[in-house]
């Protein structure tokens, strides 16, 4: 393998494999429904009343 090829796939692999692992991120990111949000709200409010004590 000559060196230009392999500095292409560098410079074009780099960018395509960072490109992929974002989309992959941002598609298997979980999202919280409604009732966790409040669970979470709720333990965020009692910890900082915990605190103030």
């Amino acid at each position: 393998m000559s060196g230009t090829v392999l500095w292409f796939i560098v410079v074009a692999g780099g960018p395509l494999i960072l490109l992929l692992v974002i989309v992959y991120v941002l598609l298997t990111r979980r999202r919280r429904g409604p009732a966790e949000r409040r669970e979470s709200d709720r333990a965020v409010e009692r910890l900082y009343q915990k605190e103030d004590d």
